[in-house]
């Protein structure tokens, strides 16, 4: 008697895990990208609470800046950037706007996606956004 499995036994194993595989990889790639938008949003987190304590501190008007390192830089030292955001390596850019037409009271923090976010958000590619008025 010869012992191994007949071709149908290999051809089933195969088949199911190909199903397996069907369910489980946009399942896993869902969960990193949710992984990436939440790294995204804890920065817009810490500048939110660096223009919070910049107003704390009595300054005249919420700080700006097009990149990270612009925002630190402006910031005053309330506002330190990640190191991912430092070497290029993160998954979005964000960029502070302070109120239009000379309006101090208001700023909005916009998360746009790249790398492996790029393409992705809405119709601007803005992942994540945080606005106070």
């Amino acid at each position: 008697m010869t012992q191994g499995f007949t071709l149908i036994e290999l051809m089933i194993v195969v088949a199911i895990l190909g199903i397996v595989s069907a369910v489980a990889i946009p399942a896993y790639n869902s969960y990193v990208e949710v992984g990436r938008v939440n790294e995204c949003r804890e920065e817009i987190a810490a500048i939110a609470l660096a223009e919070e304590t910049w107003i704390a501190e009595g300054n005249p008007s919420y700080f700006v800046g097009a990149t990270t390192a612009a925002i630190a830089a402006a910031s005053g030292g309330n506002y330190i950037q990640a190191s991912r955001f430092a070497t290029g390596t993160a998954n979005c850019t964000i960029a502070v706007t302070a109120g239009g037409a000379g309006i101090a009271t208001q700023y909005v923090i916009t998360a746009t996606g790249v790398n492996l976010l790029a393409g992705k958000g809405d119709e601007d590619g803005v992942v994540a956004r945080k606005q106070n008025y």
